[in-house]
């Protein structure tokens, strides 16, 4: 078999291997597997040294400047917006107490959902509250007023 045979192989195989890792990195090993093969196969690559200077070349270069573009492409780029504190929407909504809240501290229902909340009023179970701020998996709640939702 031919020598550059095995590095178009192990490209395959590494483009391969990508679907099953899935970290968007083995895939630029292939890539320039294959580059260095292919140039193999048309001759201006005959000294092994220079394949595999060439491989890791094109290998490191694909990860730091390909990667980032490519990564944030396909698997989307989380950004932080000033102002956006309530991503889920959860501010403004009805929960109802679960527990009696006992040192400022208890459990809401909303939406099928048990939270921790919190309140520096007293709460007792099965009143309405109005979720006020939305922290991780905590929630900061006061009693609903029914005209503060106009």
């Amino acid at each position: 078999m031919p020598e550059y045979s095995y590095w178009i192989i192990a490209g395959l195989a590494l483009i391969i291997a990508e679907f099953a890792i899935s970290g968007l990195v083995v895939i630029f090993f292939g890539i320039a597997a294959i580059v260095v093969g292919s140039l193999k196969f048309i001759g201006l690559l005959d000294d092994t040294t220079w394949e595999l200077t060439l491989f890791a070349l094109i290998s490191v270069l694909l990860l730091v400047f390909v990667r980032r573009v490519l990564s944030e492409k396909l698997m989307g780029k989380e950004q932080r917006h000033e102002g956006e504190e309530d991503s889920a929407g959860l501010i403004g909504q009805r929960a109802t107490v679960a527990d009696p809240f006992t040192d400022g501290t208890g459990t809401v229902n909303y939406r099928g959902a048990r939270w921790q909340a919190q309140s520096s009023q007293p709460l007792k179970p099965g009143q309405m509250v109005r979720i006020v701020k939305h922290d991780g998996l905590w929630l900061t709640v006061e009693p609903w007023d029914p005209a503060a939702s106009n």
